[in-house]
């Protein structure tokens, strides 16, 4: 099994739940479509959360783990594709705050 050198973690803030919802149910119709390419560029893993302790606020988080630098770059490319989708389908308001880190440490249990 190969093991991730690298993740992103991105939190999407929405106005309300619905539009949160909405902006999930959208985004999962894109990506599905495109996890094959995004497999065969390096990402291993998608995962998509929703922030619970944040109580009023509607957040989502979407971790991704990829082999290595290279697989993140290649990944950017579809991002930016869907990114494009997104905004062609729908107008959601979100504030999106991306974070970027290297994996120093990764203990299964």
């Amino acid at each position: 099994m190969v093991e991730p050198k690298l993740i992103s973690y991105i939190t999407s803030k929405f106005g309300s739940k619905s539009d949160m919802m909405y902006a999930e149910s959208l985004w999962n119709d894109i990506i599905s479509d495109m996890l094959p390419r995004f497999k065969e560029a390096g990402a291993l893993r998608q995962v998509v959360t929703q922030v619970w302790n944040q109580e009023g606020s509607f957040i989502l988080g979407n971790l991704w783990e990829y082999t290595d630098e290279k697989a993140f770059i290649a990944c950017q490319e579809l991002f930016r594709e869907a990114e494009a989708e997104m905004s062609r389908r729908a107008d959601i308001a979100n504030i999106i705050t991306p974070s970027r880190g290297v994996i120093l440490r990764d203990v299964h249990l």
